[in-house]
């Protein structure tokens, strides 16, 4: 499958265009909140050290967020990690959580570490790859949930399915790229892929299923997460043996 040049090479452009000195990423799928900007500039006027980078907040636009499959994106942890990190700002969340759809880094910092690698050809792992070397740079990312930005992108299962073909292509990237690195994504599909199959049903259930008792709703939820990814594997493990 031909594939573009990914968000790498033009978010690297932006940068290397501007004199400014703070960039602001956001994905082309978000939609930023009135004071988004100004929360960015506040953070960074409050703390300008070059090695403060400052993650704003993506939550679902409510045109799509009574989506089955994105509610499961969410509490999977397959798409960001929010709700581990609750409503208060954050002095420093870990370069892990470098999120390319509403991050400012110091421009200065971001031309330094090289931006964005553009080895990676799909919007995964590209913003890991860059905040593992601003991290070495000693970076601090510290979170602004107030400085909220709506993700508008509706995924039917064919676009989960090529997402998580991506991932399995963004992952051997990585992985070749870094020694310290483990495949999470691949980790995961093969383990659900090698137990016995269950049924589809409960990935409605676990959608329904009630907060308390937490034990259930628990239960419910692997069983769902079961299913996805076994129904994901034979697609991500082709893209995996293909890119090796």
């Amino acid at each position: 499958m031909a594939r573009g040049p990914g968000p790498a090479p033009p978010a690297n452009r932006g940068a290397e265009a501007t004199d400014r000195p703070l960039l602001l990423f956001l994905g082309d799928d978000t939609v930023p909140t009135p004071g988004l900007v100004a929360l960015h500039l506040e953070s960074h006027r409050l703390h300008p050290e070059p090695e403060v980078a400052v993650l704003g907040r993506v939550e679902w636009h409510p045109d799509v967020a009574d989506d089955r499959l994105l509610r499961w994106l969410d509490w999977s942890d397959s798409q960001f990690e929010y709700a581990a990190l609750g409503a208060r700002p954050l002095d420093d969340v870990g370069y892990g959580r470098l999120y390319a759809s509403n991050v400012s880094i110091k421009r200065a910092v971001f031309m330094d570490a090289g931006g964005f690698d553009p080895e990676f050809r799909t919007a995964d792992y590209e913003d890991l790859d860059l905040g593992r070397r601003l991290h070495e740079r000693g970076m601090r990312l510290r979170y602004e949930p107030a400085a909220l930005a709506y993700h508008l992108h509706r995924y039917d299962w064919p676009a989960i399915e090529r997402r998580y073909e991506n991932r399995a292509r963004a992952e051997r990237v990585m992985a070749a790229k870094h020694d310290w690195f483990e495949p999470w994504f691949h980790r995961r599909i093969t383990a659900y892929a090698s137990q016995p199959p269950v049924s589809g049903a409960w990935t409605a259930i676990a959608d329904r299923a009630p907060g308390h008792p937490r034990r259930l709703r628990a239960w419910t939820r692997e069983r769902a997460n079961r299913w996805y990814h076994q129904q994901l594997a034979p697609g991500f493990l082709g893209a995996w043996e293909e890119t090796e």
